[in-house]
Formats: C-alpha cells, sequence, structure tokens
C-alpha cells in the first residue's frame, strides 16, 4: 500500500487569496490532485467587496477538491493576562505569530471558539442557519506554538490536531508526522532545511508534511516543486487530512 504524505499551503487570507490561487492551481496540476489549504479566518478590517469574494473563492476551492483547515483565527497574538512565560518566549520567537502559545485554559478556548466563530461567518449562507455551516476538519494552530489545553478543546469539537511532530485525530489516534517547512527561518539554514525534507519524504514511516507559506513563492517554487516530486517518486501518495 502506498505511504501518505500531505502538502499544506498555510495563511491563505483574505489578504493574499488573489496571489495565491495561481500558487495553489500550479501545485494542483503538479500533484495531480487538489490537496489542504490551512485558512486564516479573521476579515477584520477588510472591505465587503473582499470578503465576498474571499467567500466565492473558499466555496470555489471546496468544489474543485481542496481540503480547508483551520489556521487559528488572526495567526497574529495580542496580549493576554494568561500567557505563560514560555507562551511569550514562543510569541518573541515567531514575531507575534503564535497566538495561541502558552495560552491557560480559558483563554485558549476564548481565542479557539472565536476562530470558529470567524469560520461560520465565511461560510454561512444567507437565511440559513449558521449552525448547518460545515466545521473544519483539522486545525493547525500558528507556527505550532500549542499550550496544554489546546489539543483536547480542538479534538472536542471533531477536529483533527495538527503539531509540529504528529496529527492527532478527533478520536484521539495519534500519526507520527515530521514537518518540512522554509518560512521564518534564516536564509543560511535552508539548504539544511530541505535536506531534513528530503529525509522525511525518504524515511520509510509516519505521515510527513510539506508545509508552503505565500512567503515562499516565488523564491523557493523550483525547490518546493522538487519535493513535491520526491514525494511521488518515493510512491508516496498524496493524501488530506480526512484520509486519516
Amino acid at each position: 500500500m502506498s505511504r501518505k504524505f500531505l502538502l499544506c499551503f498555510h495563511d491563505f487570507s483574505v489578504w493574499n487569496f488573489r496571489t495565491s490561487l495561481p500558487i495553489l492551481e500550479d501545485l494542483k496540476d503538479l500533484a495531480g490532485a487538489p490537496f489542504s489549504v490551512l485558512v486564516i479566518p479573521d476579515t477584520e478590517n477588510a472591505t465587503p467587496e473582499a470578503i465576498d469574494e474571499f467567500r466565492g473563492v473558499l466555496r470555489k476551492l471546496k468544489s474543485e477538491g481542496f481540503e480547508l483547515a483551520l489556521h487559528g483565527f488572526k495567526h497574529k497574538g495580542e496580549f493576554s493576562q494568561g500567557r505563560s512565560y514560555a507562551g511569550l518566549v514562543g510569541m518573541n520567537m515567531t514575531s507575534g505569530e503564535a497566538e495561541f502559545a502558552g495560552l491557560c485554559e480559558y483563554e485558549s478556548s476564548r481565542l479557539l471558539q472565536a476562530a470558529l466563530g470567524a469560520w461560520k461567518m465565511l461560510f454561512e449562507i444567507p437565511g440559513q442557519d449558521r449552525n448547518d455551516v460545515e466545521m473544519p476538519v483539522a486545525f493547525v494552530p500558528p507556527t505550532w506554538f500549542s499550550n496544554k489545553y489546546l489539543s483536547g478543546q480542538v479534538r472536542a469539537e471533531k477536529m483533527l490536531y495538527e503539531d509540529r511532530f504528529s496529527l492527532t485525530t478527533a478520536d484521539g489516534v495519534r500519526y507520527s508526522s515530521p514537518v518540512a517547512s522554509f518560512a521564518g527561518i534564516p536564509n543560511a539554514a535552508e539548504k539544511a532545511a530541505f535536506i531534513y525534507a528530503e529525509g522525511i519524504l525518504k524515511f520509510p514511516f509516519g505521515v510527513p508534511r510539506i508545509a508552503v507559506h505565500p512567503v515562499d513563492f516565488p523564491r523557493l517554487n523550483d525547490k518546493i516543486r522538487d519535493l513535491v516530486r520526491l514525494a511521488l517518486g518515493c510512491k508516496r501518495k498524496l493524501s488530506l487530512y480526512r484520509d486519516l
């Protein structure tokens, strides 16, 4: 049976969807199938026209077979009295993007519910009960920094939870899942990051992820395409979160 890998496009938002769409289509043609797109649901300060267009694009992607997952709320942390020292360190390391890092139980739950509320606003249909909106299949905390409560809170909402090294289904089944990611690392470390990425794709176990971000393109386009080709050449099957 073919081994699996995930191709995950992070940070898809109302602010970048127009420039990101050609990248998605190019990667889909290369991979031979649609893949997982991680959506930042917050649309605060966007124009009504941009929000409506973003909604339409999300519906189009879903109709084409792309899998849409929830990627935090704003992907930008706010001050919280409930954030631990370790969480503050995580925030500092990620330029403030680790919004779930080190949160207390209440703040983690509050922020998760805010993210779900924003998701429902994006997908609701006028005249339809918002409770009928399909829940995202997976939740990925921005930068993968988290807290000790978030995994359980996410799985209680019937979503798969992703961390830096594993995937845990809503039923509690855990898969080893190392990730190759290139956003936010120094240029001097990129060569080592791609060597690591090649290694996890060749390793015979686990469900490796290739996590790409809008900021990776066009600079790293060719190297990322080579990774996708390598994964397919290693007889790995492109899979989705819902396939686990």
